[in-house]
């Protein structure tokens, strides 16, 4: 994917803050994901996210259980070991689809929220385990979120609805925040289709603001050409690949479609052959509507033309009903 998104430009001139609203809306339409740089976050403070996401997955297993998500699949906090969680379980639920056969995630996570959610407190190690890690995390999603709400003002711009009213209904960040790990792993150990990095899926918030290294594997899936994926290729750990969430599609009543994505083979992989696919690093910031906020179509979406698609559900119950089959 070429045509990187300058996110500096919502700061200039009416014509660019315009023009790049429009470049963000279509190319969300149309490709699915948006790669975006000088969004503000410094490349400085990313690179040491990629350092302290490193630093955890190399402690001990023993020591990042410490942290480990329960065993039930709510509420979703802490560290989650190889085989712990089934993405595969979810796969196709936006298109109707039912649960196709169990593909095994190779990957481990450590799931977070914000340092002040009301509801649901972090599961974090012992700071002598990794020194200065809880703060970093917890400051970086502070970051993340006023990106976020950047992003929002300039998807409302586009779609010609209120920016404040779409600041409103994610205004308490009750969002979530995801380090994963893919370990290295023989070609040949995905060639049969019961194992893969991450199983194909949408993801149940808003947007998804996503950090990788430059190792490969992520595809998405051609908004006009379902059933085929595109490779996402990294233009760097400082470049946000930005997609859309099942709560945006909801409150657009289908004007945009959730971006269904996976994790596979790089492209420098031949398809089962005895090569080790390398370890693969991500950072993924899923923005999410307030748990109270209902995710009924918004009404300049509902015309005669397009009718009401979705029933009226607030996101707290369809995040819960999405997730709850992750750990099951």
């Amino acid at each position: 994917m070429s045509n990187v998104i300058d996110l500096s430009l919502l700061k200039g001139t009416p014509e660019q803050r315009d023009q790049v609203s429009k470049t963000l809306l279509r190319t969300l339409k149309t490709r699915g994901v948006a790669q975006l740089k000088n969004h503000g976050l410094p490349e400085e403070l990313i690179a040491e996210m990629f350092d302290y996401t490193r630093r955890f997955f190399s402690l001990p297993l023993e020591d990042k259980m410490t942290s480990k998500h329960p065993p039930e699949a709510n509420l979703n906090r802490g560290y989650s070991f190889v085989g712990q969680e089934s993405i595969s379980s979810i796969s196709g639920y936006d298109k109707g689809h039912p649960q196709g056969k169990s593909v095994r995630d190779i990957k481990e996570t450590l799931d977070m929220g914000a340092a002040n959610d009301n509801l649901v407190d972090n599961i974090w190690i012992a700071e002598e385990k990794l020194p200065g890690f809880r703060k970093f995390m917890e400051d970086f999603y502070t970051s993340c979120f006023k990106v976020e709400l950047e992003i929002l003002d300039a998807l409302a711009k586009a779609l010609g609805i209120s920016a404040p009213d779409l600041r409103a209904l994610h205004n308490k960040a009750e969002n979530e925040f995801r380090l994963l790990h893919y370990p290295a792993i023989p070609a040949s150990g995905l060639a049969d289709g019961t194992a893969t990095r991450i199983a194909e899926h949408t993801d149940f918030g808003t947007i998804t603001m996503l950090f990788q290294d430059s190792t490969g594997g992520l595809q998405v899936e051609d908004q006009q050409n379902p059933g085929t994926f595109h490779g996402v290729e990294s233009g760097g750990k400082s470049e946000i690949i930005l997609n859309i969430g099942d709560s945006l599609q909801r409150l657009t009543n289908d004007t945009f479609r959730a971006a269904c994505h996976r994790v596979t083979y790089p492209s420098t992989i031949k398809v089962g052959s005895d090569e080790t696919i390398p370890e693969r690093y991500s950072i993924a910031y899923f923005a999410k509507p307030n748990r109270i906020a209902s995710l009924l179509p918004l009404k300049e979406f509902i015309t005669p033309l397009t009718p009401c698609k979705y029933e009226d559900i607030t996101a707290w119950d369809y995040n819960n009903l999405r997730i709850a089959k992750l750990f099951s």
